[in-house]
């Protein structure tokens, strides 16, 4: 049994430069970076939780800021 697939993938070619680059970077293959960064969608899609919660509590301001957003963003 084959313990990897091969898949064909058309990439917009500015999404395939960044690939490259970063493969590069972490001194990875493409396939290796693609395949991680698959697992990662993948992860975040099945999680069931809100991406956006990993950011809770990583701002500085007021804590009613929802409430207080005008004040804050247009001081009135």
């Amino acid at each position: 049994m084959a313990t990897h697939i091969r898949k064909n993938v058309t990439l917009p070619s500015a999404l395939d430069a960044e690939l490259r680059e970063l493969a590069k970077e972490r001194g990875a293959s493409q396939s290796g970076l693609i395949a991680h960064l698959v697992r990662l969608g993948l992860a975040s899609e099945t999680s069931g939780r809100d991406p956006l919660l990993r950011y809770l509590g990583s701002l500085d301001g007021p804590t009613d800021l929802s409430a207080t957003v005008d004040d804050t963003v247009y001081g009135r």
